[in-house]
């Protein structure tokens, strides 16, 4: 992997691979707007309050990376129930959610890449609707970093099935997912 190609490409990774040497970093935010959700006949201020912690560390000998990142995220957005009815609503999400996430980059290559396995869990809970949770677990075979790497993972949660839908009584139930995927960035 060249050290020259971890440009931007950590969003799409969850990881540096390394290349950036031994890392952590904390970020917050914060973001306010006055009526800045619901609809125009049930308008509400929004508040939202975000923080996300990276670790990253070589170990040394040649023993691999290990990555965790974790964020959360509270947002107050109180509009009523009534403006989910309404055809203008901005029913953005009101309420808190966190992901969790564990990577492993193993150091031996084999043939042309690296194995890295990994696994994450994310719970979102709005207010005004059924929470919805998530388990991820798989492997990523990285060829050159952010710009060639095959993935194969596991899914089980609702997250997919209830969707960014935030209304009250919705409902799904716990699906499992079995993906393959394919990077390449050029």
């Amino acid at each position: 992997m060249n050290p020259e190609n971890y440009r931007g490409g950590y969003y799409t990774a969850g990881t540096y691979y390394g290349m950036a040497g031994d890392i952590l970093a904390l970020a917050f935010g914060m973001a306010y707007q006055k009526n800045g959700a619901g609809s125009f006949a049930h308008r509400s201020d929004f508040l939202g309050f975000v923080g996300d912690a990276l670790f990253e560390k070589i170990f040394p000998n040649n023993m691999g990376v290990i990555t965790a990142n974790g964020e959360y995220k509270q947002f107050d957005a109180d509009y009523s129930i009534a403006a989910f009815a309404d055809r203008d609503c901005f029913c953005i999400f009101d309420g808190k959610s966190w992901t969790v996430t564990g990577l492993y980059l193993i150091p031996t290559k084999v043939r042309i890449g690296k194995f890295q396995p990994y696994g994450r869990f994310t719970s979102i809970q709005p207010d005004n609707s059924s929470n919805r949770e998530e388990i991820k677990g798989g492997v990523n075979y990285v060829i050159d970093g952010f710009n060639a790497r095959l993935s194969a993972y596991y899914q089980n949660g609702d997250l997919a099935v209830k969707g960014a839908n935030y209304a009250p009584g919705v409902a799904g139930n716990a699906i499992d997912i079995f993906k393959i995927s394919f990077q390449l960035q050029i």
